[in-house]
């Protein structure tokens, strides 16, 4: 979970000129799993994807 927490983080600092609106694809991004080893988005290219983003309080 802290790496998906890690991964919206980087994505919410992006610069505003990089915000996507509906129907926009979305950029590629790596993130590691728990065992270290890097995902990207591209490696789901062709398949249904799904991207969850959650706030937290913390």
């Amino acid at each position: 979970m802290a790496d998906f927490a890690y991964g919206v983080t980087f994505l919410m600092l992006k610069p505003k000129s990089a915000t996507l609106h509906d129907g926009d694809t979305a950029p590629d991004f790596a993130l590691p799993t728990a065992e270290r080893k890097i995902v990207r988005l591209s490696d789901y290219r062709g398949k249904t994807a799904v991207i969850v983003f959650i706030r937290g309080t913390w």
